[in-house]
């Protein structure tokens, strides 16, 4: 007699799941196709407005990816490997920024850049020179280039230092002990041992800062303002031109910036081999 197979209804309700996500996604994009016309993508494309803010949203973005996980490999670890009592509260600060709006966050950096302006005119000499100091920072950060990079700082380290921690803390101490009980310091072990196995989770880091700062628009736009070709980057130029009617001009901004963020994240799969938000998978 044959064997019967069964019919693998877990499978095709699952993959059934799955294709209609991506397909859902994939019609969301050709409806911004589809809306469009060959008129709007030339115009767009060709000015200098687009050039400026696809130019200075690259370069913020990426500049703060990298600030980014340089602050958060370190914390991670410090939150993985060196607990103490107390450490709890620390987490939970780490974790606000990815639960507070982005507005939040913008607003809190407005303020916090303008109280300088009060503290400096304090009784005090300890607090009036701190006030000075954060007075001085907020000239240099409110409505300019460097504001960007601050809000899209605070929008993504948190979830830096999140996939950082979940990295370190699958790790095993075991290898990081062993070299130290060959010589090597904790400092040492950290550089030599630690984060050569961490590579995959530090490119995730990577990857989802620069993705979360590339799309920020609230806090931006509260702490840099959205000036043409000064502070402009491409989502508040979105909303720029969705304030004046443009809606095709938006849409072709916003098609922009995915297609950029696909190709983007499909040279980085291709570059390592896998999945850049797992510790593997199949390419």
């Amino acid at each position: 007699m044959k064997a019967r197979h069964s019919i693998p209804y877990f499978r095709i309700a699952t993959t059934a799941v799955l294709v209609a996500l991506t397909g859902a996604i994939f019609l969301l994009l050709v409806g911004d196709v589809v809306y469009t016309d060959r008129k709007s993508f030339a115009e767009v494309l060709g000015s200098a407005d687009f050039q400026s803010a696809l130019l200075l949203s690259l370069t913020t973005s990426v500049i703060t990816a990298i600030l980014a996980v340089l602050v958060a490999v370190p914390a991670a670890y410090a939150l993985s490997r060196f607990p103490f009592r107390g450490i709890v509260i620390l987490d939970v600060f780490v974790d606000f920024l990815i639960v507070l709006p982005v507005l939040v966050i913008g607003v809190s950096l407005l303020v916090f850049f303008r109280m300088g302006v009060d503290m400096a005119v304090s009784k005090y000499w300890l607090v009036r020179v701190l006030g000075e100091g954060v007075s001085a920072l907020g000239n240099a950060v409110i409505y300019q280039k460097a504001g960007i990079v601050v809000a899209q700082f605070c929008c993504a380290v948190s979830f830096a230092v999140r996939v950082m921690k979940t990295t370190f803390s699958t790790l095993s101490p075991r290898a990081e002990q062993v070299a130290m009980t060959l010589g090597c310091t904790q400092a040492q072990a950290f550089w030599r041992v630690a984060l050569p196995m961490a590579r995959h989770g530090i490119m995730a880091a990577a990857v989802l800062s620069w993705s979360r700062a590339f799309e920020i628009f609230g806090a931006v736009a509260i702490v840099a303002g959205a000036v043409r070709r000064r502070t402009e980057v491409l989502p508040t130029a979105i909303y720029l031109e969705f304030s004046i009617g443009r809606i095709e001009a938006a849409l072709v901004i916003s098609l922009a910036m995915t297609a950029v963020a696909f190709v983007i994240l499909l040279c980085l799969r291709l570059f390592s081999g896998g999945n850049i938000f797992g510790a593997g998978g199949r390419t």
